[in-house]
Parts: structure tokens; sequence; C-alpha cells
């Protein structure tokens, strides 16, 4: 089987897996579409497998598919790897694939991401958004060279470098923060909690805080963009608990209020590898900048 493969098919396979689709992919990667469908129908030949469900609109993975994935993308790392040793390492190039908060990505990546890729014009950067455990899991399963989460993942497979600690505030709209002067937590019952859903770790630990003022909101709403939780907050919908990172400007022009809690929750956002591979001399790039940033800031 391993001389039947080659390390095009594979990217090709990634790239169908990223992009969902075979024309997407195609374009991506400078094919025609026939090319797209060749390679992955010469990897389904050789292991005897099929590898994606063909749909209306794009194609998903099989059973067989996502078990060839992490297998796929190490193949893939080798290859950068043996590339990195063989060249100029003073000028790292490749792809680095980089998941992150949507939250944080907004608010601290934007500058740092301008001054990087122009000083290493041959690296490229590919970020996808993700909760916490879709990140962790991207990196676990080597869809993704690195990850920023924020806080260490409890697994035995990821390393996890801290980059900066940041503080968590309950927000409101300025109306809401009046009647929580006049009234206390009990002003509150009547309001939703907003956040990325139940599975994001800032919806996780502004539960325990309102768990701990015996508050239970009326309603709960979930968003899947940081500033459409800003914008419905402070059109009095409800109260979200974000990094402050978030919300300064807001909170800067009175848009945004901050409510008091009796206890101080700060995350320390890091970067994920994996335990077992050796970082890509672009990747290794990008941490060393973005902990020298960091630093610095």
């Amino acid at each position: 089987m391993l001389e039947s493969w080659e390390g095009r098919f594979f990217i090709t396979f990634a790239a169908v897996l990223e992009e969902k689709s075979f024309s997407r992919a195609a374009e991506r990667l400078g094919y025609v579409q026939s090319t797209v469908t060749a390679h992955v129908r010469h990897l389904e030949l050789t292991s005897g497998k099929k590898l994606f469900h063909r749909l209306p609109r794009g194609v998903e993975p099989t059973e067989a598919g996502l078990q060839l994935a992490p297998f796929a993308y190490q193949f893939i790392q080798l290859g950068q790897s043996l590339q990195d040793a063989l060249t100029d390492t003073d000028s790292p190039s490749g792809i680095v694939r980089l998941g992150a908060l949507e939250s944080f990505a907004v608010s601290h990546l934007p500058f740092f991401l301008t001054g990087f890729l122009k000083q290493f014009t041959k690296i490229k950067l590919h970020l996808t958004p993700g909760l916490m455990h879709e990140v962790a899991d991207q990196v676990a399963n080597h869809r993704a060279d690195l990850g920023i989460v924020p806080k260490p993942p409890e697994r035995d497979d990821l390393l996890f470098t801290p980059l900066l600690e940041e503080k968590l505030a309950l927000v409101c709209a300025p109306a809401l923060r009046e009647r929580f002067e006049q009234q206390g937590w009990r002003s509150l019952y009547d309001s939703a909690f907003i956040s990325f859903g139940e599975q994001c770790i800032y919806h996780a630990y502004g539960r325990d805080v309102l768990r701990d003022a015996d508050v239970e909101l009326a309603d709960q709403l979930s968003f899947p963009s940081v500033e459409l939780i800003k914008q419905t907050v402070s059109c009095g919908m409800g109260i979200a608990f974000v990094p402050e990172s978030n919300v300064a400007r807001e909170i800067a022009a009175g848009a945004l209020l901050s409510l008091p809690y009796d206890r101080e929750l700060t995350l320390t956002h890091g970067v994920i590898t994996h335990k077992s591979r050796e970082p890509k001399a672009a990747d290794k790039a990008l941490i060393q900048h973005l902990k020298a940033y960091f630093a610095a800031n």
C-alpha cells in the first residue's frame, strides 16, 4: 500500500477534507476538479475504502476518511519537516494551520499577524476558529499544527505554552446596570444569559458566577460571534461573560458596562502543540514571535 501513496494525494485529501468540496479544493490547490477526483479515487482504490460521502452541496468524510485524516496530516507534516531540514531555516516557509477561539483572534491577532506575515513572507497562515474543545481536537488529530486556547487542556497528548493572562468581565447594557445598582442580583432574573453556547468556557465560568449569586436567568441565547454577542447585550437583551479585551472599546464608550462579582476570574491563554510531533520551522517561528509579542504587550 505504502509504495502507491504519494504526498500530493494526501495534500489533496486534506484540502477536500477542509474545504468540504472537490471544486473548492481544486481552486485552492490550482488543479482542475478532475485531478482532485483522481487523487481521492487513487487513495480509495489503494485503501479499499470509500473516503467521502458525496452530498448535494459538497462532501463529508466517511468513517474511513476520518481514520485516514490524522495519518495524512502526519505524512504532510513529515514532508514539511524534511524540507525545513534541507533548506535555509533562517527563512521558514510553508503553511501553518492555527486553531483559535474567535474571541481571541478578533481581539489579539490582527495587529500581531500584520507584522508577522510582513516579516515572514514565505509563511502562509490558515486560521480556523472554534471552541476550546474543538481547537484541542484539531491539534490532537493533526488537523491543526498549533492552537490557541484559554487554559491548559486536560490532555496528555498536548503541550501548553502560556502567552498571556486576561480577566473576564460580566457585561450588560447601561439601563440594566442602573437596575442592578438599585435592586442587586434580583434585577437580572428576567434577562438572558448570552454566550457562545454551553460548551464555551466563558459560558461555564459565567454560569458559576451566577450560581454563586443564586441567580437563575429567564433565558439563554447562543451566538457564533463575539460581535453578535456584544450587540445583543448592548440592546438590553441580556448579560454576557467575556474577556475584557473583547469589550474594552464598548466599555470606554459607555455602550456596555461591567457588573461586579465576588471573585476575579482570569484565563491563561496559551499555545498548544502535539506532544509527539516536533513543530516545523514555520510553527516554531510563529510560537516564538507570539511569546515575544505578548511578553512585550
